[in-house]
C-alpha cells in the first residue's frame, strides 16, 4: 500500500511507502523512470520505477541480467531485493551504490582521475564486462556514468559497480551459440563512448563493449577524448576511425596514457564479430602499465591497494 504525506505549501518534499520500503528520495529521472533511495528494517537501497505501458521494458532486461549474475556469482553488480508492480508501475529494489566514476572524475581540479587511480578502476570495469559477456550478454553503454565506487559507510569505495542494463542485448541463443549478426542494426549507446561498429550501424559484439571502455579509459586517465566537442554522429565516427594512425592516435592517446593503450586497442581492433576477446591478455598489459608506473594493482583478487583511489 502507498501513503502520500501531504507537504506544506512551498515544500517540494514527500514521503511515501510501496510495500514495506519507505521512499527517502528521489535521486534521478530518466526517459523510462525514476531511481529513489528507499529503506527498510534492514537498510537503505535503491528503487527504480517504471510505467508498465513503457514500451521499452528496461526493468524487465534488468531483473533477467542481474538475476543471471547472481547465480553466476558476479563480482561487479548490485542485487536485487525485490521487485514487483505497484498500480501502474513496476518495481525493482536493489543495492544502493555510491558516486558514480563520471561524478568522481568532474569534481577533480583536472577534470581526471590519477593515473593509478584510471589503471586500478579500469580492471574492475572490464572484470565487469567480462562476467556479462559470460553469461552471453552485451552491454552496450559502457561508460563512466554507468560505473559507480560502493558506499563509504559499507567501506566499499574501492569496489566498482557496473549499472543500468536497458540497452543489453543476449548475444547468444538457449544452445549458448552465438546469434548471426543482423544485416543492419540501429544505434545503441552514448555517441562520445560508443565504438566504430555501432557508427557504421553494424551488428555489435563483445570487441565493442571493450573498445567502448578503452575510450572510457581514456577520459578517465586525460580528462577528455579528442572528439569531445564534436556534435555530429558521423563525424564523432570518422574521428574515432582516424586516431587508429598517427597523428590521431597520438591524439587519442595523450599524456598520461601509458602507451599499454595503444597495445590494448590494436589487440580489441584485431577482433571480429565471433572471436572472444582475450581479457586475460588485457589483464596482463594493463598490470605491465602499472608495474611500469610503479603503482600498485588494485583489484577485488585482494591485492594490496592504495591508500586511497581517489
Amino acid at each position: 500500500m502507498i501513503f502520500f504525506y501531504s507537504p506544506q505549501r512551498g515544500q517540494k518534499s514527500f514521503r511515501f511507502q510501496i510495500e514495506r520500503w519507505y521512499v527517502e528520495k528521489k535521486l534521478g529521472e530518466g526517459g523510462f523512470g525514476a531511481v529513489y533511495r528507499v529503506r527498510d528494517q534492514t537498510g537503505q537501497y535503491a528503487l527504480k520505477v517504471e510505467g508498465v505501458d513503457e514500451k521499452v521494458q528496461v526493468l524487465k532486461m534488468e531483473v533477467f541480467v542481474l538475476t543471471e549474475l547472481a547465480a553466476r556469482g558476479g563480482r561487479h553488480f548490485t542485487r536485487i531485493e525485490d521487485k514487483g508492480r505497484f498500480g501502474n508501475f513496476n518495481y525493482v529494489v536493489m543495492t544502493l551504490v555510491g558516486r558514480s566514476l563520471q561524478d568522481l572524475r568532474k569534481e577533480r581540479p583536472t577534470q581526471c582521475l590519477t593515473l593509478a587511480c584510471a589503471l586500478s578502476v579500469g580492471i574492475q570495469c572490464l572484470e565487469a564486462i567480462e562476467d556479462l559477456h559470460g553469461i552471453g550478454y552485451l552491454h552496450r553503454d559502457v561508460k563512466p556514468g554507468n560505473y559507480t565506487i560502493g558506499r563509504p559507510e559499507l567501506r566499499e569505495l574501492r569496489k566498482i559497480y557496473i549499472l543500468d542494463f536497458g540497452m543489453c542485448r543476449k548475444f547468444t541463443n538457449d544452445q549458448g551459440v552465438i546469434r548471426k549478426p543482423r544485416a543492419a542494426a540501429g544505434f545503441r549507446g552514448t555517441v562520445r563512448y560508443a565504438p566504430i561498429s555501432c557508427h557504421m550501424q553494424r551488428e555489435l559484439c563483445r570487441k565493442d563493449d571493450v573498445e567502448t571502455w578503452i575510450y572510457q579509459q581514456v577520459e578517465l586517465t586525460v580528462g577528455r577524448v579528442p572528439w569531445r566537442e564534436v556534435q555530429d554522429i558521423n563525424q564523432v565516427g570518422e574521428y574515432k576511425k582516424r586516431c587508429r594512425q598517427p597523428p590521431g592516435l597520438n591524439e587519442l592517446f595523450a599524456p598520461p596514457c601509458p602507451r599499454e593503450f595503444h597495445e590494448i586497442l590494436q589487440i580489441v581492433d584485431a577482433l571480429k564479430y565471433y572471436d572472444q576477446p582475450n581479457y586475460q591478455q588485457i589483464y596482463a598489459v594493463s598490470t605491465y602499465s602499472h608495474c611500469s608506473s610503479e603503482v600498485r594493482l588494485l583489484t577485488i583478487r585482494g591485492e594490496r591497494a592504495p591508500r586511497s583511489i581517489f
